[in-house]
């Protein structure tokens, strides 16, 4: 697989340089390497991950996941071709009098529920990599 050109398709797409990075569990500027030509292919695990990855996901066309800080309660409705808050509320197992307190053109919460609806997987930050060989093996060292 070229993944340069994957990662660039994935961006024509709508993705983020950030969103692929927190999807690969690298670092920003491990896609840009990939990018400008420096490194070839990222790691065995990140490359799973990067070659799991569809454009699909990142479209923003009703049906597919929207960014949840552009949403409106409108825009929601119109996407799953609901036209009562009801309907919604039943879907995402809320109280009917929370979603009908939302204005219609106001942003929608990023509730769990939400984010999971909208096809937004809750991302936990990445943990840092460690790269150095002997972190597990050194213990600490008391003196007399």
């Amino acid at each position: 697989m070229d993944w340069k050109s994957h990662i660039e398709g994935l961006l024509g797409a709508g993705a983020t340089v950030d969103q692929l990075a927190s999807g690969m569990g690298v670092t920003s500027n491990a896609i840009r390497e990939i990018r400008a030509g420096r490194t070839r292919s990222p790691r065995a695990d990140a490359a799973f991950r990067l070659a799991a990855m569809k454009t699909e996901q990142f479209s923003h066309s009703p049906g597919n996941a929207v960014v949840a800080s552009t949403l409106t309660k409108h825009a929601l409705l119109d996407c799953l071709a609901m036209s009562s808050p009801a309907h919604l509320a039943k879907v995402l197992d809320l109280p009917v009098r929370q979603v009908a307190g939302w204005a219609d053109d106001a942003l929608v919460p990023a509730l769990p529920q939400v984010l999971r609806l909208i096809g937004v997987a809750d991302q936990a930050p990445p943990a840092p990599v460690n790269d150095d060989p002997d972190f597990d093996r050194i213990g600490p060292i008391e003196v007399a």
